[in-house]
């Protein structure tokens, strides 16, 4: 094999002996150190063999001594090549010209998009990037890489927080992040803290006014919890009360599980389908015809062609149909009920806000009804139930 490339190379010539005796002229090339290689017999005194092209100005001198007549058949190899090309000198400089301009255009900036960025800090950032000689047109190997255009422009641009600086192909792109002033918050008015709902206090954390309860309290719906009147009994100052109160509820859920489900599981049957996507379009190009399943499952995949850093705005892709069945699957009444708890606190949080937790729960009882279970559970829900209640004058 590294023969046949070096031959390449240097380049051969396939050429034909007739005579009397050819293989004289054979063994009178190799005594005389011509290397002679695929030498095949075609006919009665008619040889075929390959010998380089460095070497061919020697057979003459072989074929008179050998009295043999010689006869070029074949040329290959690059030299050959090369002269055949060359004749054709305006396609092979076209060519070359084309690559060339390929070249010079995926290495030069063509786009510069920004995101997240206030018109203002838009054009700072345009002029910043200007200066640094990022512009259309310009060429990506003299600018600065871009970990050092992002401290750069950072610290260039003091409206902003954090600017990202990304090259995909010919385009920059600068993601901007602006600082945030933090607006005032209005004056609350005095007010106090009040329950929203019958409760256990669980936990509270006063951060002004004057707590009147305290942890494990039972409290009713609109009961004070936090004063918003502070100082001694005749003076006392309003303030808006501020804190967390957190209250212990109860609540009994009834769940109903099914003791079976349907499931569709694979059977092995599949069906690909290949298509080639303009963007978001897809044309189907193979697998027109899919089999009818009754039950199926799809899976999609699509690649992404590049060249030299562009994204093609044409791709591949396919999808394989799979066939699924119908399986009827029991479950037993202890992984009902686990299921029936896991779904009522769900339900039961539904109720309450986000930041509510589930601290306990209890199967109170469960009976299996026509191919389901029945589950009564009670649970324990910790929740923030302090809401604001304004200072009536005379409180």
């Amino acid at each position: 094999m590294k023969n046949q490339w070096v031959h390449k190379i240097s380049g051969y010539v396939r050429i034909k002996i007739s005579g009397p005796y050819p293989e004289l002229f054979i063994n009178r090339c190799i005594d005389n150190g011509i290397n002679i290689w695929d030498i095949h017999s075609v006919g009665k005194e008619v040889l075929v063999c390959s010998v380089l092209l460095d070497e061919t100005p020697k057979l003459r001198r072989m074929a008179r001594l050998s009295d043999c007549k010689i006869k070029f058949i074949q040329r290959k190899g690059f030299p050959f090549l090369w002269a055949k090309l060359w004749k054709r000198n305006g396609l092979l400089f076209g060519a070359a010209a084309f690559f060339a301009l390929l070249y010079i255009l995926s290495n030069m900036v063509w786009g510069i998009e920004i995101e997240g960025a206030s018109a203002p800090v838009e054009h700072d950032l345009r002029e910043a990037v200007t200066d640094l000689g990022i512009k259309q047109g310009a060429f990506q190997f003299r600018l600065p890489p871009p970990e050092e255009i992002q401290s750069i422009v950072t610290d260039k641009i003091t409206d902003a927080t954090w600017i990202g600086v990304t090259k995909k192909g010919t385009t920059y792109h600068f993601q901007v992040v602006e600082k945030q002033l933090a607006e005032k918050e209005p004056k609350e008015a005095p007010g106090h803290i009040v329950a929203k709902q019958k409760a256990v206090v669980y936990d509270l954390f006063v951060e002004e006014g004057k707590p009147v309860v305290e942890i494990n309290q039972l409290v009713e719906k609109g009961e004070m919890l936090v004063s918003g009147l502070i100082g001694k009994e005749g003076e006392e100052e309003q303030v808006a009360a501020k804190g967390e109160i957190l209250g212990e509820m109860w609540y009994e859920a009834s769940v109903e599980i099914p003791l079976s489900r349907t499931l569709h599981a694979v059977t092995g049957n599949q069906y690909r389908t290949h298509q080639l996507y303009f963007g978001d379009f897809s044309i189907p190009i193979w697998g027109w015809n899919p089999p009818e399943y009754e039950h199926i499952k799809e899976e999609n995949y699509k690649g992404e062609w590049e060249i030299f850093g562009f994204q093609m705005p044409i791709n591949y892709g396919y999808k394989d149909v799979l066939e699924a069945e119908e399986i009827e699957k029991e479950k037993a009444v202890e992984q009902a009920i686990e299921i029936a708890v896991e779904e009522g606190g769900e339900k039961v949080l539904s109720q309450f806000s986000d930041s509510a937790q589930k601290i306990d729960e209890k199967v109170l009882h469960h009976e299996v009804e026509d191919g389901k279970v029945i589950v009564i559970i009670h649970y324990r829900i910790v929740d923030e139930i302090g809401t604001k209640q304004p200072i009536i004058q005379g409180d």
